[in-house]
């Protein structure tokens, strides 16, 4: 039965993607809104938000930074505050995902390339007039225990825009303690995971909203110091 329902919320976007080309900016967000909370309560992920709640949910534009774990991150983020995405242009491919990545807007980047993260940087200040644009700067995703250096090159775009930096930290709990059920790691196929995340039960999303950061920095500055707080933050409350 929940394969099923999964089957049938995934399906249940195609419809919903079409019906964001003709709506307003809000009915967009209510759209994105409903489909992501509905698949995470098939999933049986709860969320809770903490800390600076207040930032995560007006409707102020920031440039949000998270801590990488899951292609479920997105749709947890999605569900409090939706948001432009930057993601690996590996993404675009994803059967079905990809294209509603590309129907809600997601800034597709090769990292390798100084010349596409040039172009990413472009859409990013667009974007960031009228929507929050979220990054995750590690550039792949960890179990979540720990974090990896965070690339600087995106954080440009704030520094440009004079757009606060809110950042957000991301833990997944299974009966009050951590748990790595949702990591999108090594060799894991999108399908591998969705099999995984659907086995599990009352797996509880915990994002913390952090203070926000004026980028009164240059770039690198900037990743180093956001970097550090998401660790200090990530290692109080994983030890």
């Amino acid at each position: 039965m929940k394969t099923l329902k999964i089957i049938l919320h995934i399906v249940l976007v195609v419809p919903l993607c079409l019906l964001i080309l003709i709506s307003t900016k809000n009915q967009q967000e209510r759209i994105i809104r409903f489909w992501c909370k509905g698949l995470l309560s098939i999933f049986e992920i709860s969320v809770e938000v903490t800390g600076l709640e207040s930032n995560l949910v007006n409707q102020k534009k920031y440039l949000m930074v998270a801590n990488h774990i899951s292609w479920m991150d997105i749709i947890v983020i999605q569900s409090i505050k939706p948001c432009i995405f930057v993601a690996k242009s590996d993404v675009a491919s994803w059967p079905l995902f990809g294209w509603v990545a590309q129907m809600t807007g997601t800034i597709f980047i090769k990292r390798d390339k100084i010349s596409d993260i040039k172009k990413a940087l472009k859409k990013m200040k667009r974007r960031l007039i009228k929507r929050s644009v979220c990054i995750f700067p590690e550039g792949t995703s960890t179990n979540g225990r720990y974090l990896l250096p965070f690339k600087s090159n995106l954080f440009q775009s704030s520094i440009d825009t004079q757009k606060s930096i809110l950042p957000i930290c991301l833990r997944y709990e299974q009966k009050n303690s951590y748990t790595d059920k949702t990591a999108f790691v090594d060799d894991m196929s999108l399908l591998d995971s969705i099999i995984k995340i659907k086995q599990e039960k009352d797996i509880r999303v915990i994002v913390e909203v952090l203070q926000l950061i004026r980028p009164r920095y240059n770039r690198k500055e900037l990743a180093s110091y956001i970097q550090e707080i998401i660790r200090n933050n990530l290692s109080q409350n994983l030890s």
